[in-house]
């Protein structure tokens, strides 16, 4: 709940009470200095002088006054924040993403950028974010956070990979790393890519207003972002999700990680290659790359192989959470026709029957970028972080 101070709040009060407008604005769009008053419990004058601060370091705007039919026309008061943006970065086996959005959640960029030899390095990540930071403060913008999206295991408290196996990295203090390149100047974060996409679907995509979902990647690893309540799961270490490694894969392939019997090893892309014999090309990433093994000739009964595996890992899925939705992203889109029948089937016979429904992200590779830079904005929105 707010705490009405006036004015002469002090800081950490106001950076709340700041936080509860904000939040307002980007969850109900526009509305009156009375409407903001009435749903935050502040009084109008709080209220009128967040505003103004905020106008000031250019976070809202106001629109031109309507009428209610009664006194004095309302103005509304929106998000602006234009300038004032997050950088979401996706480091993955093949390629690594930037979206950039504004305060407001709006995207103002996007770039992928294939990667090729050994995969990607910390110094790769380090120059293109030292890049992507100069870029933006060139031109005129301020950047509140970055959060960079993984595929492994991270220890998002301490900002380190723990073991990201499709990479390469162990035990990696990467926000410390970018901590010292970009200095205290723009606040840290590193997340499982999994979280990142789920919270970008649930906020963008076809999970819009979907509270209980389970979001699964389709790149060259197999994650999930699990969403209960409206709120990401990332259970007592962390590691939620991790569900590539689960024992529901072929005790004859060998996994990145080191172990056999992975349900990763089974569905992921090193599956669909193995079972297609079609081979990656320098720099494909996994979308193209399933793109193209679609319109190949006979490729459908691999496809259908990796479509039964798939169906058993996310049957058991469904009976563990009872998710409203399953969410297949990456490379499982483009095999969405013969993919979404069998996850169908398979959850209309498990134990749990039917009323989970199944779709295919509409984000693409956009997926973990955008829900990193998302999660970029969240200390201004919990009011760890003032504008004003």
């Amino acid at each position: 709940m707010p705490v009405d101070a006036g004015p002469s709040a002090t800081d950490e009060v106001r950076r709340r009470n700041t936080a509860v407008v904000m939040r307002l604005l980007r969850d109900s769009g526009a509305l009156s200095r009375s409407d903001l008053a009435r749903r935050s419990g502040l009084a109008k004058a709080t209220v009128g002088t967040i505003i103004g601060q905020l106008q000031q370091v250019g976070a809202v705007s106001e629109r031109a006054s309507e009428s209610t039919g009664r006194g004095r026309p309302s103005t509304p008061v929106v998000l602006a924040g234009e300038s004032l943006v997050a950088l979401g970065l996706e480091v993955n086996v093949d390629y690594v993403a930037t979206t950039t959005v504004d305060l407001a959640g709006r995207e103002l960029s996007f770039e992928e950028r294939p990667v090729g030899g050994d995969g990607p390095q910390l110094a790769d990540v380090l120059r293109l974010v030292r890049d992507e930071v100069a870029r933006l403060e060139a031109g005129g913008t301020t950047l509140l956070g970055l959060t960079v999206a993984v595929p492994g295991l991270i220890d998002r408290t301490r900002g380190r990979v723990v073991e990201a196996p499709n990479l390469g990295w162990v035990d990696l203090d990467l926000a410390g790393a970018l901590s010292a390149e970009l200095g205290d100047r723009v606040p840290v974060a590193v997340d499982n890519d999994a979280n990142c996409a789920a919270r970008a679907e649930s906020l963008h995509g076809v999970a819009a207003g979907v509270n209980d979902f389970v979001y699964l990647t389709g790149t060259v690893g197999l994650g999930a972002g699990i969403v209960s309540g409206g709120q990401i799961v990332r259970g007592s270490r962390g590691l939620a999700g991790e569900v590539g490694h689960q024992r529901v894969g072929d005790e004859r392939h060998a996994c990145a990680c080191g172990r056999t019997g992975c349900w990763e090893a089974k569905v992921g892309l090193r599956a669909l290659v193995r079972a297609t014999g079609i081979p990656l090309e320098p720099g494909e990433d996994p979308v193209s790359y399933a793109e193209r093994v679609v319109k190949a000739p006979d490729t459908l009964p691999a496809i259908a192989e990796i479509g039964a595996s798939l169906a058993r890992g996310v049957a058991q899925l469904a009976a563990t959470l009872d998710p409203a939705m399953i969410v297949l992203g990456g490379s499982f889109v483009p095999l969405g026709e013969v993919l979404v029948p069998a996850v169908e089937e398979a959850l209309a016979r498990g134990f749990t029957g039917p009323g989970c429904t199944v779709a295919l992200s509409t984000l693409g590779l956009h997926a973990a970028s955008v829900g990193a830079a998302v999660d970029a904005l969240d200390d201004v929105y919990a009011g760890r972080r003032t504008l004003i």
